[in-house]
């Protein structure tokens, strides 16, 4: 299993994972590896051998597997524009979702449009 280090960024909840600050260390799927370094950025792939020590890797790997929330990659706010973003997160439902929407933002572009956007859609998630 890869182990990954939060590298940047506030603190943050991965569902099905864990909380994480800077310096925070968790083995992890390939798939939530991927995610977390690729996609969100604020993740870096650290020695692979480490968790090995802890025992064999689980090979295996079913069709249904997929990222924590199962709904598909979160979108990165910086390619998208504000009226986009918008959009896009009307289709969210899930506060976690929407919070490391949140995070991107604030540790990329950081537009308060965008901003006030994410919170917008977080509040109105909460309140049903």
């Amino acid at each position: 299993m890869p182990v990954v280090e939060k590298t940047s960024g506030a603190r943050v909840t991965i569902r099905d994972i864990g909380e994480f600050t800077h310096g925070d260390r968790a083995d992890v799927g390939a798939a939530d590896a991927a995610y977390l370094c690729d996609e969100r950025g604020d993740f870096e792939r650290v020695d692979d051998a480490v968790a090995a020590e802890d025992g064999p890797a689980d090979e295996d790997v079913h069709e249904e597997d997929g990222p924590p929330d199962g709904a598909g990659p979160i979108p990165d706010p910086s390619d998208h524009s504000v009226a986009d973003l918008r959009d896009k997160l009307s289709d969210i439902d899930d506060v976690d979702v929407l919070a490391a929407v949140y995070d991107a933002e604030e540790a990329g572009k950081d537009r308060d449009t965008a901003i006030e956007a994410i919170q917008g859609r977080i509040n109105a998630v909460r309140e049903d």
